[in-house]
């Protein structure tokens, strides 16, 4: 059987850059949409398991110090696509519970934190200090333009933007800030 490098048609010295190149044009070759072929599929899926290994450092050295086993067959597997589908939803299960219960322990160890309860107070107080200094500014403004001439509406047109902007980006801040609490 060939190895890995046969299969991608690279050398055992090539860099990560050329074993990069050679799966795309292979994969482009061989990929099922693109290629009718009987074999197409299972083509595609050892072309994709070379480069999963020779793309990693760590499982290319393994592959590299245990390549005699992998060409006489007795490690290496051609893969069947249900499996190799099943396998990596598998994968990606496992990485999405890792992630959630990572999650779960960061937001037990920052409310647990002794300056949750000041952060969180601090949130509400800046956002609503924002929002209203915002709306302050533009009211004035606006009140200001009501009360003298409407040329003054091009004077005060940038207090009245920076009011605006201070009110919405404050809102959205509080609720960016809110999710972690």
């Amino acid at each position: 059987m060939s190895t890995y490098y046969d299969i991608l048609c690279v050398p055992q010295q090539a860099s990560e850059d050329e074993i990069r190149k050679a799966y795309r044009k292979q994969a482009l070759l061989f990929h099922p949409d693109r290629n009718s072929s009987a074999d197409a599929t299972a083509r595609f899926l050892m072309i994709l398991q070379a480069y999963e290994v020779l793309s990693d450092k760590n499982k290319r050295f393994l592959y590299d110090h245990n390549l005699g086993e992998y060409a006489s067959g007795s490690v290496y597997d051609i893969p069947n696509y249900e499996t190799w589908k099943a396998q990596k939803a598998e994968e990606r299960k496992l990485e999405q519970q890792r992630l959630k219960e990572e999650l779960e322990q960061q937001q037990t160890t920052f409310r647990n934190h002794r300056y949750y309860r000041f952060r969180k107070a601090s949130i509400y107080i800046q956002s609503i200090s924002g929002i209203f200094l915002g709306f302050t500014f533009l009211f004035l403004s606006l009140y200001l333009v009501f009360i003298t001439h409407v040329i003054v509406f091009f004077v005060v047109l940038p207090f009245i933007c920076a009011g605006f902007l201070l009110s919405y980006f404050s809102y959205t801040w509080f609720a960016d800030k809110k999710k972690l609490f």
